[in-house]
């Protein structure tokens, strides 16, 4: 009987254990940093909703967490949301002024968003008001247009050079 109870304990250690190597990531989703890790890799599976739904709940446990603020910028712009992208870029430099990865993420969204405020006139579409980001010259794209080309999805570090 005694073996069969520490053969018994022994199984079931064994399938927590695969269960959680199973899920291929374990992020604590208490912490600021489990969420982020978490919407990165719904971010590289292009799960953006979902993404942004983690960048938000990390921002929600760390307010002052500047690389949150950018992925949450990044989702909004996959999911269409200039508005509210160009806000989160400006929260994040508001937090870490010397951010390169930062500055060029937003540098990046700012070009696009010009660029897609020149071509709507040319397309018949009605210019949307201008309402110039703090930081920068241009304003907000027309409704329906495709967020720029990343490359790859947010990160939690500065890409390699």
């Amino acid at each position: 009987m005694k073996l069969h109870a520490v053969s018994f304990r022994i199984l079931i250690l064994l399938s927590v254990s695969l269960a959680a190597v199973g899920c291929g990531s374990q992020h604590d989703l208490r912490k600021s940093s489990g969420q982020s890790g978490f919407g990165v890799e719904m971010a590289r599976m292009n799960l953006w909703r979902e993404a942004m739904f983690r960048f938000q709940r990390a921002i929600e446990l760390k307010p002052d967490d500047a690389q949150a603020y950018n992925n949450l910028a990044v989702a909004y712009e996959a999911n269409g949301d200039f508005e509210n992208a160009a806000k989160a870029y400006r929260d994040a430099m508001r937090l870490d002024k010397s951010n390169q990865y930062i500055q060029k993420n937003y540098s990046r969204f700012v070009e696009f968003t010009s660029r897609n405020k020149k071509r709507a006139p040319a397309t018949g579409a009605a210019a949307p008001a201008a309402t110039a980001p703090a930081s920068a010259p241009s304003g907000t794209p027309p409704p329906g247009a495709m967020p720029p080309d990343r490359g790859t999805p947010p990160q939690t570090s500065p890409p390699a050079p």
